[in-house]
């Protein structure tokens, strides 16, 4: 467990592995995905806020979801919707838990 809290928060493990950050980035831009994707790529977690562009262009919010859902199974990853205006994404090492009842 403490070398799972030490990648989430970002501290170095013996051995050298990289640091994994949590970040958050709005989506002011359909072109914010492909930023997002980067991170992801790059083993990081991303919370993005999809109102600044919903107050724009609902349309352009669907399709950024759509891309990043399909991105998220592409690369075996996870994403989930946090509350009405968040969207988190992670790389394959995180998944998401839904707390669902086994």
């Amino acid at each position: 467990m403490k070398g799972v809290m030490n990648r989430l928060i970002g501290k170095r493990e013996e051995g050298g592995s990289r640091e994994i950050y949590i970040k958050a980035i709005p989506l002011r831009a359909y072109e914010d995905v492909d930023l997002i994707k980067a991170e992801v790529r790059a083993g990081n977690i991303v919370i993005t806020n999809v109102a600044p562009l919903a107050k724009r262009s609902i349309e352009d919010v669907k399709r950024a979801i759509n891309e990043l859902n399909e991105y998220a199974k592409l690369i075996e990853g996870d994403i989930a919707r946090l509350g009405e205006e968040r969207v988190i994404l992670t790389p394959r090492t995180v998944r998401i838990w839904r707390g669902r009842e086994r």
